[in-house]
């Protein structure tokens, strides 16, 4: 058999293009099997945002001893949505949670750090109250 390419059929390989609609089979190991279920090593927890945002609003403000009222007024948001968003039940806009920080005197980063751990705890089961950051 001749190992060189006559000219003819090498020009219809440069020329052809390969599209998004050219079909390359996939390896037979691939075809027809079945698409794996990733099954977690731990169960995992339902994790509801809101929920996480609000405990650590309330523990920051408790930590203060500060009430509801107090801080409802100096964030400029309604008493009653303020205890809506800390017992998980409301969605707070990142300006309603740049408001409330600044009115319980901690940066937004504190906060979203704070819930940052608390999923990790609850994604993980690891304790990162032992653990250190250096």
């Amino acid at each position: 058999m001749n190992s060189v390419m006559n000219t003819e059929t090498a020009s219809k390989v440069l020329t052809s293009p390969i599209t998004l609609t050219s079909k390359i089979p996939a390896p037979a190991i691939y075809r027809n099997a079945p698409t794996p279920i990733p099954t977690p090593s731990v169960p995992i927890k339902s994790i509801v945002l809101r929920k996480i945002i609000g405990e650590q609003l309330r523990r920051h403000r408790t930590e203060q001893h500060r009430t509801l009222r107090e801080v409802s007024r100096v964030a400029q948001v309604s008493l009653g949505y303020l205890s809506e968003v800390e017992r998980g039940q409301k969605e707070a806009s990142s300006e309603l949670l740049a408001s409330i920080c600044r009115s319980l005197n901690i940066p937004l980063s504190v906060l979203l750090a704070d819930v940052a751990v608390e999923v990790a705890r609850c994604e993980s089961g690891f304790d990162f109250s032992t653990a250190s950051l250096s």
